[in-house]
């Protein structure tokens, strides 16, 4: 009987996984796309479909459908399995909560949690001012349904108590952000108490957090309380909706930001299904990472005034320099998105489609108030557009609005430049210095780029064309070899053909999961470097790729040998100067016969 593992490797496919992450087009065999786990412009991140593996060519990162899961969602395996067995269809055996790990108890009670609140939504006598309150924002059932969203009660402990009784333990509620410790009266009290709760998922959809809304105005409380920080939870790396968002930002390749939950669950219920909310925060870097895996381009619907511009510059700064396309949605003065769908929605999507460049709505803002013909609102101009400009990693588009700006000034552009690096320059002069500090134990041999480079490639050759595997044993030393997992699938490789006098590429059998893992990422580079090459090519490439790791190593030899020869002449040992001399003549002499 397969294991769940293997069920739902066989019920999955890794494109359509990585495809919720990565836009991925046909490349021969294979699919491309840019990296969701480094910064690139031009693809290297390649998924084969018929080994169900990818890799990236960049930043070397490559593994199965569980690895990519593991990296992309920064889980553990365990919580892995459960979010593609649940994609599969694919049932777990019931365990013993004390053998999950934290985080996948943690989502287990915020998930309970949630059916806490939406339970009271619907049935408690206490959540009909919940209901009133969604029936007059217009919110259906159907919405309500869809995003989860639930009502707490006031009582002290009524959540505590429910979740106590289904194994949580008072530390495992506090981690999950849903109780807070009573320092006079000891004890714990549930967290949310009388507001309106808004679930927060990652991609996947699991409950990591809540937004709660306080629903009697004149309380001397925050209007929204948030979830703290936990293991699960991280407020500057999720985006609320985006579980659900994500198919249409892919599809419209475009992502709309609204500030509120409020905001998105309006929205959604319009049709405008390539919403989220930043929650009211400026965007981070970590959210920008995560946008970038759907698409580079942002639609922003802010407030319209000065300070909702601000705000909004604080992320964008990070955007831009990420190299992604903002726009920004001129509301009328005082309006919300939520507000503004309800009262006409096609207004709403005009002027999404209206939406203007960053730096257009940028120069129309800033400059909106100020007398250009007065030379301290001229500098005024300059001091708050300047900074905007200097981000825009393309030169072309940073010249066109730096021309656009020196034009509007009556300025020499240099001028304008001029004042950008004195800021940057002013920027690094006031950088603290990195202090460092002396290693207190043996430092790590360097890597040889060029070593590891020629040996990937030849173990790639050597995967397309395993029957030369005779040639490496006659003319490859293994200490050509640098790089410690490539050698370990050279010797494995020997040792089979010792066995057998033979070796057959669909007959190895990889029973250590790492090497099968090294042996995987060099079909596929050798896949993307080789196929394309006649068999004459790929044996003249083999011999080539040897005769290059021979010459480095007798180079390398040399160069050893050389400072030995410097130190036996020192220490006037003539045996160890014959010895080792007679070993340099013959490498020399070798490496004369390899050209």
């Amino acid at each position: 009987m397969s294991t769940p593992v293997e069920e739902i490797k066989e019920r999955l496919n890794i494109v359509d996984i990585v495809g919720e992450y990565v836009t991925l087009k046909k490349a021969g065999a294979n699919h491309k796309g840019l990296c969701p786990f480094h910064g690139e412009k031009t693809p290297s991140f390649t998924v084969s479909e018929p080994k169900q593996f990818f890799h990236c060519f960049g930043c070397g990162k490559g593994g199965d459908i569980f690895t990519f899961l593991q990296e992309v969602e920064s889980v553990e395996f365990a919580e892995a399995l459960r979010m593609l067995a649940q994609k599969a269809g694919v049932e777990l055996k019931k365990t013993d909560p004390r053998d999950n790990n934290e985080r996948t108890r943690l989502l287990d009670c915020l998930d309970l949690a949630t059916s806490f609140f939406s339970t009271a939504l619907k049935e408690s006598k206490e959540g009909e001012r919940a209901r009133t309150y969604l029936e007059e924002r217009a919110v259906s059932s159907e919405t309500t349904t869809l995003f989860q969203i639930g009502y707490s009660g006031d009582s002290w402990d009524a959540l505590m108590q429910f979740l106590k009784k289904r194994g949580f333990t008072n530390t495992e509620l506090e981690h999950a952000g849903l109780v807070v410790p009573s320092p006079k009266a000891g004890g714990y009290y549930d967290r949310f108490r009388g507001r309106l709760m808004f679930p927060i998922h990652n991609t996947h959809g699991n409950v990591i957090g809540f937004g709660a809304r306080i629903l009697e105005s004149g309380k001397h409380e925050a209007k929204y309380l948030n979830s703290p920080q936990t293991p699960v939870y991280n407020k500057s790396a999720v985006l609320y909706g985006l579980d659900m968002a994500k198919h249409y930002i892919k599809k419209m390749d475009a992502t709309m930001i609204v500030e509120g939950y409020m905001d998105v669950v309006t929205a959604h219920q319009a049709k405008f299904r390539n919403v989220v909310a930043s929650s009211g925060t400026a965007l981070t870097e970590e959210q920008i990472r995560l946008l970038k895996r759907f698409s580079n381009n942002v639609i922003l619907a802010f407030d319209a005034d000065a300070a909702g511009l601000s705000a909004a510059w604080r992320g964008m700064q990070l955007a831009i320099q990420q190299g992604m396309n903002i726009k920004v949605m001129n509301l009328p003065q005082g309006s919300d998105p939520d507000e503004l769908i309800r009262q006409d929605a096609q207004h709403f999507r005009k002027l999404a489609v209206e939406a203007k460049p960053f730096m257009e709505y940028a120069f129309d803002t800033v400059l909106a108030p100020l007398d250009l013909m007065n030379v301290q609102h001229k500098k005024k101009a300059a001091s708050e557009l300047l900074p905007m400009i200097s981000l825009f990693p393309d030169k072309i588009e940073q010249t066109h609005y730096l021309q656009r700006l020196a034009t509007l000034l009556h300025v020499d552009e240099q001028i304008l430049r001029d004042t950008i690096n004195r800021g940057r320059k002013k920027t690094t002069k006031l950088r603290p210095k990195t202090v460092v500090q002396e290693p207190i134990t043996q430092p790590v041999a360097p890597k040889n780029p060029k070593n590891e480079a020629l040996s990937e490639r030849l173990m790639a050759l050597l995967s397309l064309e395993i029957q030369n595997f005779p040639v490496l044993l006659q003319r490859l030393h293994v200490d050509s070899l640098e790089v410690p997992h490539l050698r370990e699938v050279y010797k494995y490789l020997e040792s089979q053909y010792n066995q057998s006098g033979s070796i057959e590429r669909n007959q190895l059998v990889f029973s250590n999961e790492k090497l099968l893992l090294t042996w995987q990422t060099l079909e596929l580079i050798g896949e993307e470097l080789y196929s394309q090459l006649s068999l004459q090519e790929r044996q003249q490439e083999l011999l080539a790729l040897l005769d290059r790791l021979e010459r480095d190593r007798i180079k390398r030899r040399l160069q050893d040998l050389s400072t030995a020869l410097s130190s036996a002449e020192a220490s006037h040992d003539n045996g160890a100067i014959e010895r080792l001399s007679t070993e340099f003549r013959i490498l020399t002499d070798e490496l004369k016969k390899l050209g």
